[in-house]
């Protein structure tokens, strides 16, 4: 093939080529662009090179800076990141750049850009979905809690921040002792609204940093950092108060009894959130026994 004949097909690879085509200097002019380029960002050609590089990126998406840097050091760099369009609109661009050097020692780059912004807007949502399901798999649905999973999940975290912040936690294990008598003699939309209003009671008298779960049927658990024995008696009374509000007894149409076991940990204690539950569990044993009269001595 002639110099011509090649220099041809070249130019009409150029022309004909589906994906956009820059070709630039190293501060940022764009020498020239196809038509698959103007297409894609919505201007003519002669705007293109009027812009430049600095007026095609986006300023908002610092991923331009690490295409940017890769390129220099490496001669080349595939990325996505987004462009600025004609009329002002953003588009998402999966980019190919080589840098190459002209017969005279000329520094150019060719830069290949295809819109992606449709498949990145999919990647977004998939990924937001995957964080909805796995929400939705540690969530109560009835309370909007955590569940027995979330409380796994989350309490293991807050354990390991105590320990940072070298601070003790308290446990609190409470139990709804009136369920069956609700259910048998109100029905289970009643047993229901007892079940949220435990865990609205719950969310009222501990603090926001604190986590609460909804572990079983008529089970909840509460983790607190740096709560003392004062901080848990206040806490037991506002959901006492809570759970027998003439509003809660409106709702219900009953107070609301509960038993409730407390267990500690004190900072860099191997103890793990089961075994509170399990140290919890013992106490509140010993609770509704004392209730019933059948405490084991």
């Amino acid at each position: 093939m002639t110099a011509a004949l090649e220099l041809e097909a070249y130019r009409a690879l150029y022309e004909k080529c589906p994906d956009g085509v820059f070709f630039t200097v190293p501060d940022g002019r764009v020498l020239s662009a196809n038509s698959a380029a103007c297409e894609i960002l919505k201007m003519t050609e002669e705007e293109i090179c009027a812009r430049g590089r600095q007026g095609l990126a986006d300023p908002s998406d610092e991923r331009w800076a690490m295409l940017l840097h890769e390129r220099e050091r490496a001669g080349s760099v595939r990325g996505v990141a987004r462009m600025v369009r004609g009329d002002g609109t953003t588009v998402e661009i999966e980019m190919s750049a080589q840098c190459f050097t002209e017969p005279d020692g000329t520094s150019r780059t060719c830069t290949i850009i295809r819109d992606v912004t449709d498949r990145v807007q999919m990647e977004r949502r998939l990924v937001q979905m995957s964080a909805e399901l796995r929400e939705l798999a540690l969530t109560d649905d009835l309370t909007g809690l955590r569940n027995r999973r979330g409380l796994q999940d989350a309490g293991s975290h807050l354990l390991a921040l105590a320990d940072r912040q070298r601070c003790p936690v308290r446990l609190m294990l409470l139990d709804v002792d009136n369920m069956k008598l609700l259910n048998d003699r109100l029905g289970h939309v009643a047993g229901d609204r007892a079940l949220r209003a435990v865990g609205r009671a719950l969310g009222r008298a501990l603090r926001r940093a604190d986590l609460v779960a909804r572990i079983g049927g008529d089970e909840y658990v509460a983790l607190a950092l740096g709560l003392d024995e004062v901080g848990c008696d206040l806490v037991e009374a506002r959901v006492r108060e809570q759970l027998h509000a003439p509003a809660t007894v409106d709702e219900v149409g009953s107070a609301i009894e509960v038993s409730i076991g407390w267990a500690a940990r004190d900072a860099l204690d191997p103890t793990t959130v089961d075994d509170l539950l399990a140290a919890a569990d013992r106490v509140m044993y010993e609770v509704k026994a004392a209730k019933s009269g059948r405490v084991d001595r």
